[in-house]
C-alpha cells in the first residue's frame, strides 16, 4: 500500500523531466536560429570547413538526443502514474467491497518495484500462536488500545502477546467491535500475518 502511495505522490520525477525536455527544445530553438545566422556570415563554400559551425551543429546533435531521452522518461514516468492510480481504484474498491486485499498488494509492491515481505520473514507473535493449518493463528493478547483505521468499518488495536512483544491488530464489524470493547482487557484472537500487522477474523474475551 505504501508503494501505491508513493508512486501517486512522487511527481517530482516528473516535474524534473518535464523541466529537462522543455529547456532541451529551447535549446534546440536558439541553436537553430544561431547556425542560421553563422550559416548567413560564411560563404556556402566555406560553411563546410567552419569550426564555429561544427561546433553549433555539434551542441545541436547533442540538445536534440537530451529531448528525445526526456521525452521518453517523460513518457515512461507518466505512464507509471497513471498505473499507479489505477492501481489504487482497483485497491480502494476491494477495500470498500470488504475483500482480502493482501495477494493484490503483493502484486502492486512487486510492480511498482518494492519488496513484498514473504510470512517467513514477517515478525512471528513468539510463544503464544496456534497454526490452524488455514493460515490462520489463534492468540491471546492484552488490549491496549483501540483507534479507527484509515479504511471505513476497520479498527486498529494495539495489543501486547503473552510474550511481551506488541502488535498491531486490524479488525472489522464484530471483531472490530469486539476489539473496541476490550481495552485493558485479554483476548483470543484468530488472526493471519498481514502486510502491516495481524488482521483478526474473530475475537473473543479470553479466560
Amino acid at each position: 500500500m505504501q508503494d501505491i502511495v508513493s508512486a501517486l505522490l512522487d511527481t517530482t520525477g516528473i516535474g524534473s523531466t518535464a523541466h529537462r525536455a522543455f529547456s532541451a527544445r529551447c535549446r534546440i530553438y536558439d541553436l537553430d536560429a544561431r547556425i542560421k545566422a553563422a550559416e548567413a556570415a560564411v560563404p556556402p563554400n566555406q560553411r563546410a570547413n567552419s569550426p564555429e559551425l561544427a561546433k553549433l551543429h555539434q551542441e545541436l546533435n547533442q540538445a536534440r538526443a537530451e529531448y528525445a531521452a526526456s521525452e521518453a522518461r517523460l513518457e515512461a514516468l507518466k505512464a507509471r502514474h497513471a498505473g499507479a492510480v489505477a492501481l489504487a481504484n482497483l485497491l480502494a474498491a476491494m477495500v470498500q467491497a470488504g475483500r482480502d486485499t493482501q495477494a493484490l498488494e503483493a502484486v502492486i509492491a512487486e510492480t511498482l518495484g518494492g519488496k513484498q515481505a514473504q510470512p517467513d520473514q514477517q515478525a512471528q507473535p513468539d510463544g503464544q500462536g496456534q497454526n490452524a493449518g488455514d493460515g490462520t493463528e489463534t492468540g491471546t493478547f492484552k488490549v491496549l488500545e483501540v483507534r479507527s483505521g484509515k479504511s471505513p468499518g476497520v479498527v486498529r488495536a494495539y495489543c501486547q502477546a503473552i510474550d511481551g512483544t506488541k502488535h498491531a491488530v486490524y479488525a472489522k464489524n464484530g471483531a472490530g467491535q469486539a476489539l473496541a470493547g476490550a481495552v485493558g482487557k485479554q483476548v483470543e484472537i484468530k488472526y493471519r500475518q498481514g502486510d502491516k500487522g495481524l488482521i483478526a477474523f474473530s475475537v473473543r474475551l479470553a479466560g
